[in-house]
């Protein structure tokens, strides 16, 4: 097996390229499809790029090697869209009052909220940094990191954190016990007792959040 991070550094054939955000997996097979990476020094945005697994040559606990460019990066789809959805409020000058008289408003566009969608590839799904975990019975901890078959690519482990911040521990947990991701949270198919019943480690290394 090898590290999949969904928080590490990026590297691309010539030089840094930022950080990976996520994995996205097609949910049957549970194959890894694409990477989440996010260069701030691309030239224009979004900065959030879909990068396919045969570009990354190596991965480590902390770092994924890609054996592309920076540009090549680039042109890559993109993992966020924005929109700006108008907002609209009621303009009650042209309302006259008096007994019969209308209540219906004419609407007038005031100003525009910014709203960004993530664009996983249809069918797959997608986890990222801090994606919260929920056993049958409640909430149980945060994603820490994946690991996948080195031949395949298929995700054969999750590797959960739970836990307070002066007491947290790490689980292995198979894949097979993901029911399903549903926007920022992933279920099990495991209640609290089958979870914690498995063997913990104490977790050493900080993790950004």
């Amino acid at each position: 097996m090898k590290d999949v991070p969904v928080d590490a550094r990026v590297e691309c054939a010539d030089g840094p390229c930022g950080k990976s955000l996520g994995v996205i997996a097609e949910p049957g097979t549970r194959k890894l499809t694409h990477f989440v990476v996010e260069d701030e020094t691309l030239p224009y945005p979004p900065y959030q790029r879909l990068v396919p697994v045969e570009q990354v040559i190596e991965t480590t606990r902390d770092l994924i090697r890609l054996g592309c460019t920076k540009e090549e990066v680039g042109n890559m789809d993109p993992f966020v869209r924005t929109r700006y959805v108008p907002k609209k409020k009621h303009d009650y000058s042209l309302y006259e009052g008096g007994e019969g008289a209308s209540t219906n408003a004419s609407t007038v566009m005031v100003a525009y909220t910014k709203k960004e969608e993530t664009l996983i590839p249809e069918g797959e799904l997608g986890v990222s940094v801090g994606t919260r975990v929920e056993a049958t019975d409640g909430h149980i901890g945060h994603v820490g990191e994946l690991l996948a078959d080195e031949d395949t690519g298929q995700l054969t482990h999750l590797v959960l954190e739970e836990g307070h911040l002066w007491g947290k521990k790490e689980v292995t947990l198979p894949a097979s016990a993901v029911d399903r991701v549903e926007g920022d949270t992933m279920y099990l198919n495991l209640d609290k007792a089958a979870v914690q019943s498995l063997p913990a480690t104490r977790v050493k290394r900080r993790r950004k959040r």
